[in-house]
Order: C-alpha cells, then structure tokens, then sequence
C-alpha cells in the first residue's frame, strides 16, 4: 500500500502507571492537584545509599494484569508496560487482534532494562549455580523485551522499535511512532515508555556517578525542584506511559473517541559528548522551532509547555534560553510547568507520561502544576505554574525532553 499524501496521527487511547496513581483517573486528580507520590523507598534497605527517596510504584500488582507464569518470566518494567499497555487499549476500545496484524506494531522506549529480574538471577547464579537460573534470563533483561512481549501477546506484525535514549527515550518513542504512521508504516502503534530501575544496583551506580546521573540526593522527598534557587538534581522515579496512535482515517471509521493529534516533532543534538544537557540552548531551540513549523502553531495555540526541568542550574539554564531564542519577548506569556514534580524523573517513561499529562490537560481544560518550587530563580523568566492548576486558554501543547549526549526532543500535540 503506498501514500502520496502524509496521514494525520490521533491519540485515541493512554494508560500510565506512576508513582501518584496507576490508572488515569488517579494518575490525573494527583497531578492536577500536585499530590506528590515520592517518598522514602520501601521495597528495599536505604541504610547504605545516598539516594533514599523516589517515585517508586506502591500497590501494583502484576497478577492484576497478566498471569502468574508471564509474571515470573518478566521483569518489573513489563509488568508496568503491560499494565499501561491494557488501559490504553481498553480505553481506545480497540482489540488489536482484530486489526490487520502487519499493519499493527508498538515502539517502547526503555533505558536500563529489566534491573531487578538481571540481579536476581545472578544472585542465584553466584550462590545456588547455573542450574538455578532462569532461562529466561536471555531476554527478560534486554529493552527489546519490552516491545517481544507485546508483540507476542497482542500478534503484532508490523513496524516496531525500542528507543535506548536515555531520558528522552518515551519522547523519542512517540515521535518514532507518529513519523511511522504519517508515512504510511503502519495503522495503529502502542508507543510510549517503561521503567524499573530502582533497585540497589541501578542506585548506588547513580549515586556515586552524580555528575552524569543528576540526582539528588538525601532523604527529603520535596527536593525535586526544577527552576528553584535550591535546585540539586531531579528525582528518580520508576513508572510506564503507553497511548495507542492510529491514522486519523482509521481511528475515524471505527468511530473512536480522539485525545489529541500529533501535529508536530523536533530532534536535534548539542554534540557534546556524555554530559549533563547543556547550559546553551541553541540546539534545543532548533528542535522545539521545528515542532512548531510542523505543527503550523502560534504562540496564541499554545497553552503550555511541559519542560524538561533537570533541576540543575546549568542545564535549567539551556532550558531557559532555548525558549528564550524561539520565543523571544512573548516568553512572559507563554505557561511553562514541570507536572513530573509529583512523579520523579521516570527516564524513559518520563516523556510518554508527560504527552499523556498534556493531553489530559487539554481535555479537562487545567494546567497542572509544579511543586516544591517556592523560591523560583528569576533570572531564567519564565511564566512557571506553580502550587496550584491554573486554567487553560489554547489547543496545543510543546512537551520538551533532553538527555545526556546532547539529546533535544519536542512534541506537540493539539485538540482536535
């Protein structure tokens, strides 16, 4: 089949699993309300590592979504993609396997790969011997298993990646997804991100690797604050955000509701080797100019943007200027916010629950917030919504990620 015309993309369906709420509903009310679901880690001992607070998942229950022999086979990260993956589906009303198989696929981005199941089975290796490893450790532990699992359970055939791109992975993802169904590659993609990384390995790497990893760290689940005065890092967090895109033309003659369209996308590098995002924005502006060229938006279409929000000085800095070169003067009245605050930074899942965060912000007509920055810096001038929600005036929203290498992406999405 061959298009001489690019197609329309449409979110019809979002599933997200974060620390403040699995599910939309929850997920949404905290956001909006800047209820916070960081705080001390439970599901292991703290005592001897720096990083003691993050966004980590309470209350999930894989048997809640797949059987107990998937379960065991996989790692947390799945177990959190396949949740998102089941709302999102359920709530585009859509079943896959009904759906011309090679036409169907899914791109999900994820960084570290399945952490906790790797760690248990060489544990299991160094004290009870090969013979008591699983044999799916081969594959439960790669990023692609991710994507193979989906693939198996939902029969698809068709176009479908793993991003591994740091923090701007899930961003990266939807973008893979929107550029593949625009061209023709496919009808409808599961795209977004996944995380699992909390676990004492993946911490006591990021801890001691502070200067590439900026995290904060501490005990203190309120020092998330991106833009602030006190700013000493994000906030690590562990989550999944999935959203179903199809082709307009398709989502419309099975008569499926629409959150938004995908109406444009930016990707550039700052080259600048294996950093913390830079403190210049000029490559960043490049990618969010390009987004909104694609998009053919106006500062009056824009209701906010999502920001990175490193919560480093520096790299708050290049933020700060990229959005000063693209928007100039008109900065002032431009809404910025970082409603990851009451989530953590979930690295690959962060851009996909943000996208998902915008277009639930257009649809109840909200600006969510961001929390813990009470002593916002001025010297970046932005128009930052704090604290409370604030009431959205526009149809579209630029959500921006960045990762260390230098990686700038930009999203925009608008209501249809």
């Amino acid at each position: 089949m061959k298009y001489t015309t690019e197609r329309r993309v449409v979110i019809t369906g979002i599933g997200v699993v974060a620390a403040n709420g699995i599910g939309k509903k929850d997920f949404w009310q905290a956001t909006r309300e800047g209820i916070s679901g960081i705080k001390p880690i439970g599901r292991f001992s703290t005592a001897d590592l720096s990083i003691k607070v993050a966004g980590e998942v309470s209350d999930f229950l894989a048997s809640d979504y797949i059987d107990r022999k998937l379960a065991n086979r996989t790692d947390r990260m799945t177990h959190f993609a396949f949740a998102a993956m089941q709302e999102a589906l359920s709530d585009a009303n859509i079943v896959l396997e009904e759906e011309n198989s090679q036409r169907t696929g899914s791109v999900i981005a994820n960084t570290f790969g399945g952490v906790e199941f790797a760690m248990e089975q060489l544990k299991s290796l160094y004290i009870r011997g090969p013979r008591y490893m699983s044999a799916y450790t081969a594959i439960a532990w790669l990023q692609v298993a991710n994507v193979g699992q989906a693939s198996i359970r939902y029969g698809l055939q068709g176009y479908c990646k793993t991003p591994v791109n740091d923090t701007a992975g899930g961003l990266e993802a939807l973008g893979m997804a929107y550029s593949a169904i625009r061209r023709g590659a496919a009808d409808v993609l599961l795209s977004g991100g996944c995380e699992a990384f909390l676990h004492p390995f993946s911490l006591t790497l990021l801890g001691q690797l502070s200067e590439y990893s900026y995290c904060a760290t501490g005990d203190n689940p309120r020092d998330y604050r991106p833009f602030d005065r006190r700013a000493t890092g994000l906030i690590l967090a562990e989550g999944a955000g999935i959203c179903v895109l199809e082709d307009y033309d398709h989502a419309l003659r099975r008569g499926a509701s629409i959150y938004g369209e995908i109406v444009g996308y930016g990707q550039t590098n700052d080259a600048n080797g294996p950093t913390v995002p830079s403190s210049n924005g000029k490559q960043y502006a490049r990618a969010i100019r390009r987004a909104i060229q694609e998009g053919t938006l106006s500062l009056e279409d824009i209701a906010y943007f999502s920001l990175d929000g490193r919560a480093l000085p520096p790299s708050d800095q290049g933020e700060a200027e990229a959005l000063q070169l693209v928007f100039g003067s008109d900065i002032e009245q431009l809404p910025v916010s970082v409603p990851r605050t009451t989530q953590g930074h979930s690295y690959a899942a962060a851009g996909a629950i943000d996208t998902i965060t915008a277009l639930l912000a257009l649809e109840e007509k909200a600006i969510p917030p961001t929390i813990n920055c009470e002593e916002l810096d001025p010297r970046y001038g932005l128009s930052m919504v704090q604290d409370d929600a604030r009431p959205l005036s526009g149809s579209a929203v630029l959500i921006g990620a960045r990762g260390i290498g230098g990686m700038n992406v930009a999203l925009a999405v608008k209501k249809i």
